[in-house]
């Protein structure tokens, strides 16, 4: 075997029939051999080969398709790289051409958008910053109204001037400079003109009438914004109204205002129906007191109603006037310096109080001119209570700085020197010449005219709007000087009579006193120390009415007698008897019986006396308290005087009965026959 048999042998033993070309080659085989013989074995490669030529030539054929196909695309290429050349050398032959247009337009076109952006901006400046002729027109010409739309473009140039401040942060400040210079020009013009048409409508303002314009309103709300003119707005409408209300009070006094002749028929002139001089001072103030809270109503109308809080208040034009006014405390007066902290009502009040200044001086003129006329104390001092009453009124309306009051405190106090000084003549006079007491021990004349004085001046001061507990303390000034001297001449008067009259004189005038000065709460200290030498008084009464019993009975030596005897009570009766008693103590031990006052004889005078006394006692005390002006008074004295006459008699009853029962032989009958008379008995015929 040749060698090139061996090589294929050993290939083809050496090969793996798990190779899987191998298998695939023998999957071929098998689908293609289907014959398995010889001559087909010898034509097996014969046969492959023929199909791979066969195959061959097909690819040849369908590659040669391919070729023409690739060749026509290749001359397409050709084509179209030759018109893209040409393109090519066009375009840029073009874009040469073209290149400073192209330029040129994108410029434009950047520029166009700049402009488009600044026309923006210059229409919304315009729009905010700018304000037009026709707008600057109706905010500063006198021609043009003040309506609605003067008060929106009025708004507006207020804030466009605000805004201003926007544009001076800004690095290039010029625009922000001069439109902050021309709106403040605007605005200085346009409160020039809201200035002068608050003037010319303040003018013939009349606050009498139901509705008021509330255009009027509106415009001090805004002019508050400018408190100097806002002031001088004020300042200019309260001398308006001083002369129209000084108008109304002359009006009111004499039916026609001051130099105008003629009466207003359907008027009720003051000084021609109010003749009594109480009257026509309360007619005076009762009208400044109306015109007063008229006034109060109508401004109130003006400048409070309808107002909101916060910017829509007048208050809130203040404190932005005020930001844009800040030099305005440094020059202006006090009242424009209040504008910082302005209140509503106190400045309504306050220009209330200015319109009526010019009625203070009439005011106070007629008042002096009255009181001075009149030299009634009591009057004087009706008419101080009356003007206290108004005084606190309104102290309360307008407050304590206003002039108004300072007026009515000044003619109150005018009235309260002639009612101290008329007071105090008359107390002289009636010290001067102080009378004897009357007969009848009956309150003095000048008393009782002085308690009837003073009677009205508690009425009139008990109708007064002093605080009540101040009042005690107040009017005890008053009772000093209308009471007290009164007192001490009744105090005087008495120097001159007897104890008993003495004493009814005293509690009569008391009494009296007492009675006048009870029906009121105000005098309840008074009273207290009129009690207490009431008390004394009839203490006095009691004390001289219980002697007169002891004496005219007779039980008076027995009582000092049995005081002596039994020296624990003590003993002021008769002192020359205690005297001798106390000279010989030997008596104090000897039995009562036969001391010389209780002798039987001397029990027996003194027992007869003492029934003619039980007949007539307490008819004789009544007779001596007669004068006394105050039946209860008189009881009470006599009750008290017999109670204390029928202790003594017990206690002389009981000794007396004891001692002669012990000592005589009948007992207690025997000592009855001499002492007949019983406790019991004696407080029936004393009561």
């Amino acid at each position: 075997m040749d060698s090139l048999s061996q090589q294929r042998l050993s290939s083809v033993l050496s090969a793996s029939y798990s190779d899987s070309e191998i298998r695939n080659a023998l999957q071929v085989l098998d689908a293609r051999f289907t014959d398995n013989s010889p001559d087909s074995r010898r034509q097996l490669r014969v046969d492959i080969q023929a199909e791979v030529i066969r195959g061959n030539a097909h690819i040849v054929e369908e590659f040669a398709k391919i070729a023409e196909q690739l060749k026509h695309i290749g001359t397409t290429l050709s084509t179209m790289n030759a018109v893209v050349s040409s393109l090519r050398t066009n375009v840029a032959a073009a874009s040469s051409e073209t290149a400073p247009i192209l330029d040129e337009a994108s410029e434009l076109l950047s520029q166009k958008k700049d402009v488009e952006t600044k026309e923006a901006l210059l229409s919304a400046f315009t729009a905010h910053f700018v304000v037009s002729e026709e707008d600057v027109l109706v905010l500063t010409s006198s021609a043009e109204t003040l309506d609605d739309r003067f008060f929106r473009i009025l708004n507006r140039v207020k804030r466009i001037h605000s805004d201003c401040e926007v544009l001076l942060a800004s690095e290039n400040q010029r625009a922000g400079m001069e439109i902050m210079d021309l709106m403040t020009k605007h605005l200085h013009d346009a409160f020039q003109k809201l200035y002068r048409w608050i003037q010319r409508e303040l003018k013939h303002l009349s606050l009498e009438s139901p509705q008021i314009n509330s255009g009027i309103r509106r415009a001090l709300r805004v002019l508050a914004e400018r408190p100097s003119l806002f002031q001088d707005c004020l300042d200019f409408f309260a001398e308006a109204r001083q002369k129209i209300l000084l108008d109304s009070f002359y009006t009111a006094l004499t039916g026609a205002p001051q130099g105008t002749p003629g009466i207003d028929s359907s008027t009720k002139p003051i000084e021609l129906y109010a003749h009594d001089p109480l009257r026509y001072i309360g007619d005076m103030l009762a009208w400044l007191h109306s015109s007063a809270v008229g006034e109060q109503e109508a401004l109130e109308v003006l400048f409070i109603s309808q107002e909101g809080e916060g910017q829509n208040s007048i208050l809130g034009g203040i404190e932005e006037g005020l930001k844009s006014e800040p030099w305005v405390g440094d020059y202006r007066d006090d009242a424009l310096e209040a504008l910082g902290s302005w209140d509503a009502r106190k400045g309504l009040m306050m220009l209330v109080d200015k319109g009526l200044e010019t009625v203070c001086k009439p005011l106070k003129s007629r008042i002096e001119q009255v009181v001075a006329s009149h030299e009634d104390s009591t009057l004087a001092y009706r008419i101080s209570n009356l003007i206290n009453y108004y005084r606190l009124t309104f102290e309360k309306l307008l407050g304590e700085d206003s002039s108004l009051l300072e007026t009515i405190k000044s003619v109150e106090q005018s009235a309260l020197r002639q009612f101290h000084s008329t007071l105090q003549a008359h107390v002289r006079a009636v010290q001067s010449d102080l009378p004897q007491a009357p007969p009848d021990l009956s309150p003095p004349d000048f008393l009782l005219e002085g308690l009837k004085e003073l009677k009205d001046l508690m009425v009139s001061y008990e109708a007064s709007l002093a605080p009540t507990q101040e009042r005690e303390e107040e009017f005890s000034k008053i009772l000093e000087e209308a009471f007290d001297p009164y007192i001490e001449g009744c105090r005087s008067l008495r120097k001159d009579l007897d104890e008993l009259q003495s004493n009814i004189f005293g509690l009569n005038c008391m009494l009296a006193a007492k009675s006048t000065l009870d029906q009121f709460l105000f005098t309840a200290k008074r009273v207290s120390m009129l009690d207490d030498e009431i008390k004394t008084y009839i203490k006095a009464l009691v004390e001289y009415e219980h002697n007169f019993f002891v004496h005219t009975s007779g039980l008076n030596p027995l009582l000092v007698a049995l005081d002596d005897w039994n020296p624990t009570v003590p003993n002021n009766r008769i002192p020359s008897l205690r005297v001798m008693l106390i000279s010989n103590p030997s008596l104090q031990k000897t039995p009562l019986t036969q001391l010389p006052p209780f002798s039987l004889l001397s029990l027996t005078q003194v027992s007869q006396t003492l029934d003619k006394f039980l007949q007539s006692a307490l008819m004789d005390v009544q007779t001596e308290l007669r004068r006394l002006n105050s039946p209860k008074v008189i009881g009470e004295i006599a009750h008290e005087a017999a109670e204390r006459f029928v202790e003594d008699f017990r206690r002389v009853e009981e000794a007396v009965v004891n001692a002669l029962a012990n000592e005589m032989e009948e007992g207690m009958d025997g000592a009855r026959n001499v002492w007949p008379r019983t406790v019991d008995e004696v407080r029936v015929l004393l009561t």
